[in-house]
C-alpha cells in the first residue's frame, strides 16, 4: 500500500476508534491486536494484514471497504454498516431485525411524503 493510502487508513481507523469512544488499549483488548500495532496503523507506519483489519473492523463501526478504499461515499459506507449490523446480529434475530428495518423504512417514506405535500 502506498504511504498516502496508509495515512488515510490510519486516519479512518483513528476516527472510527474515537467515534466508539475507545482508547488504543481498549481497542487492543477487544480486538486482540496489540496497542503498538494499532498506534502504528493510526500513524500510517504499518501496512496491516487482512486478519488485523478484519479484527479491528469487527470491533469498530467501520467496514473493510471503507478502510481499504478511502473514496467510499457516505451512502456506500451506510450500506456497509447496515450489512455489518445484519451480519453481526445472531442468526435467530436477523429476521426480526430485517422486519423492523423494513417497518422503519416504510414509516420514514410515509413521513417524507407527508412533508412533501405540506
Amino acid at each position: 500500500m502506498p504511504t498516502d493510502d496508509l495515512t488515510a487508513l490510519g486516519q479512518k481507523m483513528r476516527e472510527a476508534r474515537k467515534k466508539k469512544d475507545l482508547t488504543q488499549q481498549e481497542l487492543s483488548d477487544l480486538s486482540h491486536v496489540s496497542a503498538k500495532q494499532i498506534a502504528n496503523i493510526e500513524k500510517g507506519r504499518m501496512n496491516p494484514s487482512f486478519l488485523i483489519l478484519k479484527a479491528l473492523a469487527k470491533v469498530l463501526p467501520i467496514s473493510l471497504d471503507s478502510l481499504i478504499n478511502p473514496n467510499v461515499s457516505p451512502e456506500d459506507e451506510g450500506a456497509s454498516q447496515m450489512k455489518m449490523l445484519y451480519c453481526s446480529c445472531p442468526s435467530e434475530m436477523r429476521e426480526t431485525l430485517l422486519h423492523h428495518t423494513q417497518g422503519t423504512m416504510k414509516e420514514l417514506t410515509e413521513l417524507s411524503e407527508k412533508f412533501e405535500m405540506d
